[in-house]
């Protein structure tokens, strides 16, 4: 049951897809990102280097390496990026869903609550949207899921590789890591025995095996950067490092397991989490430690080191899981409880899930409108900036940018990237003062020829724009960039965001 929800569940992100495609004819990607794998995976292709375009020196502006190798593999099969993209992220949205399936069957039992679970998850308008994105969440999502559900199982090795992988398109696996080595030091919930790979012993191989993965994967960010970490966590935590913590936590957090029916599940995870804390102090080795500590070291980490979840709180997007098995064990903690009348629990249940259904149904809607226009966001600005720039300008040409995306996919220019993600020597001067006269300086070295901008992130000042691409808010401008004349302004508002 649980299996056939997973099932079920993929025919959301692709009736998000229908609806976009019915409304903007085209396929399309919401974020600028996406483009961002794609670049270096064309180049890796094509060039057999770790580098944003041909003749770049090799760099770690991809936070997904995985993501990106296998994107670079499926350029050997299509040369259609939106459909290869799409097709891995409903690839993965689907090992996801299965996985978790498992996962949450190991935990509830019941098929019923399994099916639930799953159902929270995959009715998501947001899990839905992302697994459509080009982007990597729904495969970080399924290594994480299966790193879960084969520890459960007692599969220690599987685990261990499998969360090694999630470092590989993530680095929030490391978050995870620290779960499972926690919870190893607690001892055996009893949800693996000893003769399967559980036990202390297993959660130890499974540690290691990460740990191996995990030097690969540093090693990898040394060579590309000289950091054991991806270029990009130093440029946003650059950018929102001062973002106030309180607007996190009644934004984002408030905002990710608030939404849809999240906010009628929440209460029943708290008292999942209850019975977790409970346990421990009562030395029971409860059995949800691992869930708990999942969705709560997440933002807890996001808090304390970047506060902030991007668009559709797609940082957070995957304690959900998590969450949902909380959820629903609270549920059916209230529903089986002998002290409660058998009337008030079932108007407790089905109370429950009518709202859900009713909240859900909202959010999907909404998330689905939302994908559309994200879509044909990016479409008329910078699709339609890259696809100009390689139109009306030489072959040589060095483009300067904050939204480094699909500008340089479809113009394939040398790039200057003024948010620090491929040109890391700008992250040191985020949020800076000098800000404005160094990103016209390093142009001036760099021998930028043109600059596209929106006014509100990079204003461009001495010249008149080339071209102007729409009218709606944040309108895409392109401007010639002529030394001692063209220049970097001052933003009234904080530096653009790292995309």
């Amino acid at each position: 049951m649980g299996t056939a929800a997973a099932l079920l569940g993929v025919l959301v992100p692709l009736g998000f897809l229908a609806h976009a495609w019915s409304l903007n004819g085209a396929l399309g990607f919401p974020l600028d990102d996406a483009w961002i794998h794609l670049n270096y995976a064309r180049t890796l292709r094509e060039h057999g280097t770790f580098a944003y375009f041909p003749g770049a020196p090799p760099s770690a502006g991809s936070t997904a390496p995985l993501f990106t190798l296998l994107e670079a593999v499926g350029f050997l099969v299509t040369s259609n990026e939106k459909l290869l993209a799409i097709l891995l992220g409903l690839a993965a949205h689907a090992g996801f869903l299965v996985a978790f399936a498992r996962w949450a069957e190991q935990r509830l039992g019941d098929a019923r609550w399994t099916a639930l679970a799953v159902g929270l998850v995959a009715l998501d308008g947001r899990v839905a949207l992302l697994a459509v994105s080009g982007m990597e969440t729904s495969l970080f999502l399924a290594l994480t899921a299966l790193a879960i559900e084969r520890r459960l199982a007692g599969r220690a090795l599987a685990s261990g590789l499998a969360l090694g992988a999630a470092l590989w398109v993530r680095p929030d696996a490391a978050i995870l890591a620290a779960v499972f080595a926690i919870d190893a030091l607690l001892g055996d919930a009893g949800a693996a025995s000893a003769a399967t790979g559980g036990g202390r012993d297993g959660k130890v191989r499974s540690l290691g095996a990460f740990a191996l993965v995990a030097l690969a994967y540093a090693g990898l960010n040394l060579a590309l950067s000289g950091h054991p970490l991806p270029a990009t966590f130093a440029a946003k935590t650059a950018y929102y490092a001062t973002r106030p913590r309180s607007a996190f936590l009644t934004g984002d957090v408030a905002e990710c397991f608030g939404s849809g029916a999240w906010v009628v599940f929440a209460p029943f995870a708290l008292i999942a989490c209850g019975l977790v804390v409970h346990g421990l102090v009562r030395r029971r080795r409860p059995t949800f430690r691992i869930e708990a500590g999942w969705a709560a070291a997440l933002p807890l980490a996001y808090l304390i080191f970047l506060p902030y979840s991007h668009r559709f709180t797609r940082y957070l997007v995957p304690a959900l899981p998590a969450l949902a098995i909380l959820g629903v064990a609270g549920l059916q903690a209230i529903v089986r409880a002998r002290a409660v009348s058998m009337m008030l629990r079932r108007l407790v249940l089905v109370a429950t899930l009518v709202a859900a259904v009713a909240l859900h149904a909202r959010l999907l809607a909404e998330s689905a409108d939302f994908y559309a226009f994200a879509c044909r966001y990016h479409a008329e600005r910078h699709e339609q900036a890259g696809r100009w720039l390689a139109a009306h300008t030489p072959p040589d040409a060095v483009v300067a940018t904050h939204d480094v995306g699909a500008i340089a996919y479809y113009s394939r220019r040398r790039i200057v990237d003024a948010a620090g993600l491929v040109s890391p020597e700008v992250t040191p001067w985020i949020g800076k003062s000098f800000y404005p006269d160094s990103l016209t300086a390093l142009f001036d070295r760099r021998g930028v020829t043109h600059v596209a901008a929106f006014e509100d992130w990079l204003p461009i000042g001495g010249v008149p724009p080339l071209v102007v691409f729409n009218t709606e808010p944040e309108v895409m401008r392109i401007y010639p960039w002529v030394p001692g004349r063209t220049q970097v302004l001052p933003v009234a508002s904080a530096p653009p965001a790292a995309h």
